[in-house]
């Protein structure tokens, strides 16, 4: 398996011309479910829909960085091209029932659940036809003995964020199209590696 440090530093060749492009599609997507929350905070149907619209959008993500990775394309149309099932809404209430479960017995299971079932959506990306069962104990067979190092990179982009903040967030433009494309590198070299 690849170091943490060789997948950030492959994300350079691939996002040598289209920084600004990636971090513009993945904060347009990422702030929409915001958006659309903050309009009626109180309103039980919109915050259901906006759980509904975050695992949409959760896999448009994961299939556009995806892309990005594999192909060097980045189109922010990718992100909105997989509203035509239900999936995305059960695999983000589950992946949300399993953390939240985890984080009530003690944080350490929440994190430890939260690093097991981290790929569930990029397989969904993968295999639209996979069922959400067979998706989350993929996740976790894919995950054994690789949570610790998706934990280090995981630390590692949120201490980088927060140094970022001291560059006036500036600095985000490199950090989040670097992590998130990361984050797909991780899960291709895990099938890689699941494949053998």
């Amino acid at each position: 398996m690849i170091s943490n440090r060789d997948l950030v530093e492959k994300t350079k060749t691939i996002l040598k011309d289209s920084y600004f492009q990636v971090f513009i599609c993945i904060v347009l997507a990422s702030i929409l479910p915001q958006i659309m929350s903050s309009i009626s905070p109180q309103n039980v149907y919109l915050n259901i829909a906006v759980v509904c619209l975050s695992g949409y959008i959760q896999l448009g993500l994961a299939v556009f960085c995806l892309d990005v990775f594999t192909k060097g394309e980045a189109d922010f149309t990718t992100i909105f091209s997989r509203f035509d099932s239900f999936k995305p809404i059960i695999f983000i209430i589950v992946l949300s029932i399993a953390i939240l479960l985890g984080f009530i017995l003690l944080i350490i299971p929440g994190i430890i659940l939260a690093l097991m079932y981290s790929q569930v959506f990029f397989i969904l990306a993968d295999d639209p036809d996979i069922g959400v069962i067979e998706a989350f104990n993929l996740s976790e067979k894919m995950m054994r003995n690789h949570k610790w190092q998706l934990f280090m990179l995981n630390l590692e982009a949120v201490l980088f964020f927060i140094a970022g903040i001291f560059t006036l967030f500036i600095w985000w433009v490199w950090l989040l199209p670097r992590y998130s494309i990361a984050y797909a590198g991780f899960y291709e070299e895990l099938k890689k590696e699941f494949k053998h």
